[in-house]
């Protein structure tokens, strides 16, 4: 099975490497890292599973002092921050705000940071489905379930193994993704073929914001 994605597995806990055109099986543990520049707020989706938990004092347990994360909550972002002084004491909210795979966040670190991002790459079976429900005319803030990259239009990147995006958004859909200083507005025709304004990419472990005007699901499976 054909998948583009930069998660590696780690060799102590799977021999399965996961790269352009591997094999993906169930039950495979590896990593991603993704970094955070001192300073700047990125928009970044949990791209593995770490214990079935996925709270903030967990996935981003070597966060440096000072780090800030905000979780869209529907209408606004739950503030989560790591103290500057002694020990760097996760605020107390850290253990019960989640950021499990396909929840996006921001993150702003006070100094250049890695976070190598650890777990199980959902569904956790193969064949297996993922399914992420989108309410009508709600903003999720939300990345790829899989551990992988595409775009929006590009036939390769529909269907099975894929990120499968572009093509079962409804017509009307827009999206928002963070560019580093504010939001690129990429949106899908509500006439004709429903064509989209942009052929946007998005990167493994990259979160967006999406509005669908129909109550839909975001389905990726592995076949």
């Amino acid at each position: 099975m054909r998948t583009k994605t930069l998660l590696i597995a780690a060799a102590a806990l799977a021999a399965t490497v996961i790269s352009s055109q591997a094999q993906v099986y169930s039950g495979v543990v590896g990593y991603v890292n993704i970094v955070s520049p001192a300073g700047h707020y990125i928009a970044v989706a949990n791209p593995l599973d770490l214990d079935g938990i996925d709270n903030v004092t967990n996935v981003l347990a070597n966060a440096p002092k000072g780090t800030v994360v905000q979780i869209w909550n529907g209408a606004g972002y739950n503030l989560v921050s790591r103290a500057t002084l002694g020990a760097g004491l996760w605020s107390a909210s850290a253990a019960t705000n989640f950021i499990p795979p396909g929840v996006g966040f921001f993150i702003n670190t006070p100094s250049d940071f890695t976070n190598t991002y650890v777990g199980s790459v959902l569904p956790g079976t193969y064949p297996g489905t993922n399914t992420f429900a989108l309410t009508a005319g709600k903003y999720a803030f939300v990345g790829s379930l899989l551990p992988i990259s595409g775009t929006l239009t590009n036939a390769v990147d529909q269907g099975p193994d894929a990120l499968n995006l572009g093509s079962v958004l409804p017509k009307g859909t827009v999206l928002q993704i963070w560019n580093g200083n504010g939001f690129t507005l990429v949106s899908r025709a509500t006439l004709g073929a429903g064509n989209w304004s942009s052929n946007a990419t998005i990167n493994v472990g990259q979160a967006f914001f999406v509005n669908s005007p129909a109550s839909t699901n975001w389905v990726q499976s592995l076949q």
